[in-house]
């Protein structure tokens, strides 16, 4: 009978190599691999005392839609005006500066009336019907504006409530205008061209009062 004598050693290194491919930590640590690759793509953003009102926001506008362009709109509008209304109502509370919290106390009342305003229009139309495809014209608007809202910066809840509302008011001109391109009724009309008019002017009111209150430079 032939008999095959192994090197000690070899047997060892064969058994190692074997035990090493079967172990469940090699799966695992390719997953962790994988898991901190993902994450390191898709960093969190800082939490700010807005983070609430922001995500609840878009989500509600997203998900708003009506028979056609004036009154998907309006059923936009009405979270839209929400959401400035919630996140003044935080300056209005934190603020410091006189002036930001003035006109907070002014987007507080305006959004109520505007908000107001849309819902009787609503109640009058009586439409229940959904006549938009999900991918409306609305929805690079509202991507633009979310994006730019999230990545505004401050050192304070003025300066940082100043310039998130610049990129929500810039959102509602954006889509006031798409409206008064594309629909004929005139009420609607009415209500989009003041959305503009009133957006267009409290964008300037809050440039102008940031040039005016430079941020002290970092260190």
């Amino acid at each position: 009978m032939t008999r095959f004598f192994r090197s000690p050693r070899l047997v060892l290194g064969m058994m190692a190599i074997l035990i090493a491919s079967c172990s469940p930590q090699a799966g695992d640590q390719a997953s962790e691999t994988t898991d901190a690759s993902g994450l390191a793509q898709a960093p969190q953003r800082a939490q700010t005392p807005f983070t609430a009102s922001e995500t609840k926001m878009p989500e509600a506008m997203m998900g708003a839609h009506g028979a056609d362009v004036g009154e998907t709109w309006a059923r936009k509008m009405i979270p839209h005006h929400q959401g400035a209304l919630d996140m003044s109502e935080i300056v209005v509370r934190d603020g410091q500066d006189a002036d930001i919290r003035r006109m907070a106390q002014k987007t507080i009342e305006m959004q109520t009336q505007d908000i107001a305003e849309l819902r009787r229009w609503l109640d009058g139309r009586a439409s229940g019907a959904v006549g938009l495809p999900p991918q409306g014209p609305f929805e690079p608007v509202e991507a633009r504006m979310k994006e730019a809202m999230a990545a505004a910066s401050g050192a304070d809840a003025d300066h940082l409530w100043a310039r998130k509302m610049i990129a929500h008011h810039q959102g509602s001109l954006d889509m006031g205008r798409i409206v008064l391109d594309q629909t004929e009724d005139a009420e609607i009309r009415r209500m989009a061209q003041k959305t503009v008019e009133m957006q267009t002017g409290d964008i300037r009111e809050l440039e102008a009062w940031l040039e005016a209150h430079p941020e002290p430079a970092a260190g």
